[in-house]
């Protein structure tokens, strides 16, 4: 993209907290900001190629970052994977579509960037590499690959996306593993899941020996882990060994000493509040009433706003995939954590600097500012007002990616230089 295009007549809200500036434009060119301030201070160095894109006082904002989906899953309330035939190619090739499917419900919910924290036999890896191609849009893909977990129930559970490591050699191995499949991070399985129904979600599972030793050896390649962590034996293990991240995060509330802890160090919270939001809102004729009753979303409430209070960095994370809790949904996540006690601003930056920032791609993207990636969500009404309408696609005017309009309401129109190949509807 060669070509200059000027996004004028909007407001402003940047990812960093700033206050929102109205009146505002942004400029792009070569799929990068190069100006976000105040129109009258835009001072463009030659008129040539200039693409004007007046959005009559809408609002546009970062794309958003969602930290933890596992796109080999669709909201079944049984949560199993529903594969025919899945050592074969027609159930692989099912898959694969329904990882991309998912994929683009994200990116067309404004959602550009979202961390797969578990996928299946790798095949996200291949369909990240089709969107890296332009075959097919997609949102920037950033992957786990398989989920390392002890010799435990939910292992079985999740077959496909589970990678079974008992002791620290065996642990250091699956690491590699995971780095030579192409995987951007480490997920461990610190702890049991809510989500198992023969899971316990306060049990530890790994000892703090083989925490670290994945930590150190994703550490070799520049890598960083994110713990599952419901129980809270667990999370203080994980936290002292070095993880980026807490997932979940139940059972947080019952330590102080490691909230404060999780503070000092910078390791992140990613709280999943919308999965279990969602089992208590929502028709659960499917859903194993043992699994609604491990659901504990009070801890879950209780431990963020602890957290946020003492200081402790907040990426959301919405879980989609998991029972009910569909692709396309994510921005309800941010409402979720606005109900918990956090800011309406401060939600909406856990979801684009702070993601950006637990990701480690906070210098290429996550806020609106100069020499970041141009990934824009252009919303009709001011999401600080209600933070639902980041999750309402009515709201939904467009979204950009590195500058080009990838999805968008079916009645707008815009010039065939900023559409991409495979532009798709808001509507879908």
């Amino acid at each position: 993209m060669n070509f200059l295009a000027v996004f004028r007549n909007i407001t402003l809200i940047d990812g960093t907290g700033r206050e929102p500036i109205a009146n505002a434009a942004v400029a792009v060119r070569g799929g990068k900001i190069i100006y976000a301030g105040k129109a009258k201070h835009w001072q463009p160095s030659y008129e040539e190629d200039v693409i004007n894109l007046d959005y009559g006082g809408k609002y546009l904002l970062p794309g958003l970052i969602d930290a933890h989906v596992h796109l080999s899953r669709s909201g079944e309330p049984d949560n199993q994977f529903k594969v025919d035939d899945p050592d074969k190619a027609q159930g692989l090739g099912s898959m694969t579509l329904k990882i991309l499917s998912n994929a683009r419900r994200n990116l067309a919910a404004g959602i550009t960037t979202v961390r797969d924290l578990g996928g299946w036999n790798e095949l996200e890896f291949a369909v990240r590499r089709s969107i890296q191609r332009g075959e097919f849009s997609g949102p920037r893909l950033v992957l786990a690959g398989r989920f390392i977990s002890s010799a435990e129930t939910g292992a079985d559970h999740s077959k496909g996306m589970c990678r079974i490591a008992d002791g620290v050699e065996e642990v250091r191995k699956a690491v590699r593993e995971q780095i030579k499949n192409g995987a951007d991070l480490i997920k461990l399985g610190v702890t049991g899941a809510a989500l198992v129904e023969d899971d316990i979600p306060g049990a530890t599972h790994f000892n703090e020996d083989e925490i670290h030793a994945a930590v150190e050896e994703a550490a070799k390649f520049n890598k960083h882990v994110a713990a599952h962590a419901h129980g809270m034996d667990g999370i203080r293990q994980a936290v002292r060994a070095g993880v980026r991240s807490i997932e979940h995060g139940t059972f947080l509330h019952q330590g102080s000493d490691v909230i404060e802890d999780m503070s000092k160090r910078g390791t992140f919270l990613v709280p999943t509040l919308k999965a279990s939001s969602n089992l208590v809102s929502s028709d659960l004729a499917k859903v194993s009433r043992r699994i609604v009753d491990k659901s504990i979303r009070g801890d879950r409430v209780k431990s963020l706003r602890l957290a946020y209070e003492a200081g402790v960095p907040v990426a959301m994370g919405s879980d989609a995939g998991t029972p009910l809790n569909r692709h396309g949904e994510n921005g309800l996540e941010i409402y979720w954590m606005q109900q918990a006690g956090m800011k309406p601003m401060d939600a909406l930056v856990s979801s684009t600097s702070l993601a950006a920032k637990n990701l480690g791609w906070d210098s290429q993207l996550g806020s609106v500012e100069e020499g970041k990636a141009a990934d824009f969500l252009i919303l009709d009404e001011n999401p600080l007002d209600d933070l639902r309408r980041l999750a309402d696609k009515k709201y939904i005017r467009a979204v950009f990616l590195d500058g080009k309009l990838a999805a968008r309401q079916p009645t707008d129109s815009y010039p065939k230089a900023i559409l991409a190949k495979d532009c798709l509807s808001v509507m879908d």
